[in-house]
């Protein structure tokens, strides 16, 4: 009679949950038509270095931002930078589409996040991290498609944003699924809010017409779909994740509370010397971070 009350009340609050936490996605603000062409120029082998600039520069805001980041003392240049062009010539393209990227999503990765135990800053500062080791990872593995892979990196935890309020107030009963039942943190949301971050940052991506592959590493970043852990740039986001959240910046409620894959592990790092070497590049990713916040 117990598990029939329980089951009932469970179902009631899935019910009551769902409308609320879509609603909300509808709130979100667009992004903005520029960041669609940057990526899609930035993925396209056949778009050209001037095509990509002339996008920038068309938009005030984040030209403006740009210059500003790249002038700051972390990056440490000699010169001023007054172009977007010249930034290019400067740092390289693919660096400056990742501050375009990270600068443009700090809105709402900036803000705390109270269900998940971050605070202000927290998870963008996280982001950050497993962005960069993402990007790291793909470099290594010659992976094409360097900024889906960072941006998906960057935007895998967007569905906290939204589902943080709703863990605060389930985090007894997501905890004790975690703790006593032995799930992961995403099954337990799953479970008890009828709702995981990874699907809602899924559905985000879809509300923001991402392109398909984006929508599929971010709601699958944990690899909770067997399918996923077959998918390069999939599994190369979880390992980045995992790492980030191993060498200090899984800060939160929910930090390790995820399924470990060694096959996807031993996979990727055969040697454990591999491993130790994208441990002492970390300590530089951590500089940087700290300079890119510092500078945003």
């Amino acid at each position: 009679m117990n598990r029939v009350v329980t089951d009932i009340r469970k179902d009631t609050l899935v019910m009551d949950n769902l409308p609320a936490i879509l609603k909300k996605v509808d709130q979100l603000e667009p992004i903005p038509t520029v960041i669609h062409k940057v990526l899609k120029l930035a993925g396209d082998p056949e778009s050209s270095l001037k095509d990509l600039m002339d996008v920038v520069e068309r938009d005030p805001a984040i030209t403006a931002n740009l210059l500003r980041m790249v002038n700051s003392a972390h990056m440490g240049l000699s010169v001023k930078i007054d172009s977007v062009r010249q930034a290019v010539s400067m740092l390289g393209l693919q660096e400056v589409v990742e501050m375009v990227l990270s600068q443009n999503f700090s809105t709402h990765l900036k803000r705390p996040q109270k269900g998940y135990g971050l605070a202000k800053g927290d998870l963008w500062r996280q982001s950050l991290a497993v962005a960069m080791v993402a990007r790291t990872l793909a470099s290594q593995r010659d992976l094409m498609s360097l900024p889906a892979i960072y941006t998906a990196a960057l935007l895998k935890d967007i569905g906290k944003v939204i589902l943080h309020e709703f863990v605060a107030e389930q985090h007894e009963a997501i905890q004790q699924r975690v703790s006593r039942d032995g799930m992961s943190f995403v099954e337990a949301e799953n479970d008890v809010l009828g709702m995981d971050h990874a699907t809602l940052g899924g559905i985000i991506a879809r509300q923001w017409h991402f392109s398909p592959h984006m929508i599929y590493m971010i709601e699958n970043h944990h690899l909770t779909n067997p399918a996923s852990r077959s998918d390069p740039a999939t599994a190369t986001l979880y390992l980045a994740d995992m790492a980030a959240m191993m060498m200090d910046t899984g800060i939160g409620i929910d930090r390790l509370a995820y399924h470990v894959y060694q096959d996807v592990f031993n996979d990727f790092f055969p040697d454990k010397q591999q491993l130790k070497g994208l441990m002492i590049r970390y300590k530089t990713i951590q500089r940087e971070i700290r300079g890119f916040m510092e500078a945003a």
